[in-house]
């Protein structure tokens, strides 16, 4: 046996081409890995392990035998003056000649093929209380064979400074997150039913991990398919039930009025206060509700200047059955409406429209529901700058993409300047290639996610997937023609919780480079803040992201004039703000 062993920093990501490692053993083995961290933080880092012949990795204390026989067992061992959560790393096909590491597994071991490497995550939980000062922690691996004693085979040591900057608690910073939930394909994936006991303690292990970012907005979809299930219809090749069916139950009597029950809605709301989300219900299906006729999701009332769903139990008959009219919908809205009211939750409700397309259309939308629910606010996630000008009295919660922020970020700072009291945040969804979140993303893009919230004076960052999967994601993660990882920063577990990934650590670490810069800026001055993202920001000038031929197409400049790719940029710039700190 020829055992390999190397330790690779937190923005190391595991990957094969072709079959072949890409940028695997560097050769240089430099120990001791350095790591540099504040109070209440999580310094992650990897180690990269191999061998000549068959192996198993173990990062448990259980004996392990293989079903391929006598092969060796490398068992990892870890002595840390902190709490460590150590996670075996699974592979995720990109496409057939790309893969990467991402899953953090919670098994304890894995089987490999001679010559294969494996890749072992450790997180590393600093205290909240933690003492500042140097600590030293080391990595022992293993090996035996069956009834063998084990012997050692390689040691490794990592060194970490913990500086006295406490970052707040999750949900607690300014970072203002909005990943979106997917409940239904969560009840899918568990194998259980919809908003059942089962259904909702799934869901709180699902809102737990997303507290743990410092998440700060509920999903909650009110009617039926308000996105058509993405068109996953149309995709014959990666499988996908991706429809998202109303939390909100309404039944119409024998005397023929309709009786809403809000309680499942309100158990959600409950269970995310309960995890630390509770600064926002996002209602989703009331309005720039996406339509395609073709495939059958027309507009239900034609009275109605919306397509919205409304199912209905109409006990009468003993069927379901769907409003078509605005009369039937009026009503349901204005209960809805009402119930948020009379429980004193309306002050952190918004209705949210996923990227409004046509302002005539929206304008008659928002207009109708206006007088139909005057105490509703919204939110948009947008493609376009004008649709702030044409809607901030209505608007308070504004996303644009970052094609446009980039292509009118005058105007929307301008407009951010003005509009005092709203909340401007940006997204990236099925592109642009970069920055983003992709598995084939280096994990420093998502590093950057925080950089630019902070140095654009933003107040966050939202996307649309975190739980949205493929008809068999550990296996295959793609959906329709998405990049891989598109649709989601989880993955399910057969305990019904879901398995971390390393962009989920990697967007953590994105949110809390954005709350110790802003920290830094108002402690130290913009000389000081602007000297430490110039290490990693290249482009200063967000409007020179994208560049436009002479067809009017836009695409962006390469992704090292924007950003640094180097993780040792991003390391130096975080030290440097903690130094100071």
């Amino acid at each position: 046996m020829n055992v390999r062993s190397e330790l690779k920093n937190e923005a190391y990501k595991l990957t094969l081409l072709n079959g072949e490692v890409k940028d695997g053993f560097s050769g240089g083995e430099r120990d001791p890995l350095r790591m540099v961290a504040g109070r209440g933080d999580i310094a992650v880092f990897q180690l990269l392990l191999s061998d000549d012949e068959d192996f198993c990795v173990n990062v448990g204390k259980e004996a392990f035998f293989s079903q391929r026989g006598m092969i060796e067992t490398l068992r990892v061992g870890f002595d840390f003056p902190f709490p460590v959560k150590v996670h075996i790393e699974g592979m995720v096909k990109v496409n057939d000649s790309f893969s990467a590491a991402d899953i953090l597994l919670d098994t304890d071991t894995a089987e490999y093929s001679a010559g294969d490497h494996a890749a072992v995550f450790f997180g590393c939980e600093i205290g909240r209380d933690a003492e500042p000062g140097e600590y030293t922690g080391k990595i022992t691996v293993y090996a035996g064979r069956m009834f063998e004693d084990e012997r050692v085979v390689a040691e490794r040591t990592v060194s970490l400074k913990v500086y006295p900057f406490t970052y707040p608690e999750p949900g607690k910073g300014k970072f203002y997150l909005d990943l979106w939930q997917h409940s239904s394909n969560i009840a899918r994936h568990a194998d259980v039913k919809m908003w059942s006991p089962e259904h909702f303690s799934v869901i709180k292990n699902y809102l737990e991990s997303l507290a743990a970012l410092g998440q700060k907005a509920l999903t909650i979809v009110v009617t039926e398919v308000p996105w058509n299930g993405q068109r996953c219809y149309d995709d014959k090749i990666h499988l996908g039930n991706l429809f998202e069916y109303s939390i909100v139950h309404v039944k119409k009597d024998k005397k023929g009025s309709f009786v809403y029950d809000f309680s499942d809605m309100q158990r959600y709301i409950d269970i995310g206060r309960e995890c630390g989300i509770c600064d926002e219900i996002s209602l989703y299906g009331l309005i720039n509700i996406w339509g395609n006729d073709e495939a059958g999701f027309n507009k239900l009332a034609p009275d109605y200047p919306d397509g919205i769903r409304l199912r209905y139990f109409d006990e009468a008959s003993g069927e379901y059955r769907y409003a078509h009219s605005a009369k039937e919908i009026d009503e349901y809205i204005k209960a809805l409406e009402q119930y948020f009211v009379s429980t004193g939750q309306i002050d952190i409700v918004r209705v949210a429209a996923d990227e409004p397309g046509d302002v005539d259309a929206f304008r008659k939308s928002l207009s109708h529901l206006a007088s139909v629910a005057p105490a509703f606010k919204y939110k948009a996630a947008i493609n376009h700058a004008s649709f702030i000008g044409e809607f901030g009295k209505e608007i308070y919660d504004f996303a644009p993409h970052i094609g446009c922020l980039s292509k009118e970020y005058a105007k929307i700072a301008e407009y951010k300047r003005k509009m005092t009291g709203k909340r401007f945040i940006w997204y990236v969804c099925c592109g642009p290639e970069y920055p983003n979140t992709f598995i084939a993303s280096p994990l420093t893009e998502s590093y950057f996610i925080g950089v630019i919230t902070s140095y654009f004076k933003l107040d966050g960052f939202l996307r649309w997937d975190y739980t949205v999967w493929s008809e068999d994601p550990r296996k295959d993660v793609n959906i329709k023609e998405w990049p891989a990882g598109d649709s989601n920063f989880v993955y399910p577990g057969y305990d019904g919780r879901p398995l971390l990934s390393l962009r989920y650590y990697a967007l953590m670490r994105g949110i809390r480079i954005f709350e110790l810069l802003e920290a830094y800026r108002n402690k130290c001055g913009e000389d000081k803040y602007n000297a430490a993202v110039g290490k990693v920001v290249r482009m200063k000038d967000i409007g020179n992201y994208y560049v436009e031929n002479a067809e009017g197409e836009c695409s962006l400049v390469p992704a090292d004039d924007i950003m640094s790719p180097d993780h040792c940029d991003y390391s130096s710039m975080i030290e440097t703000a903690l130094a100071d700190m």
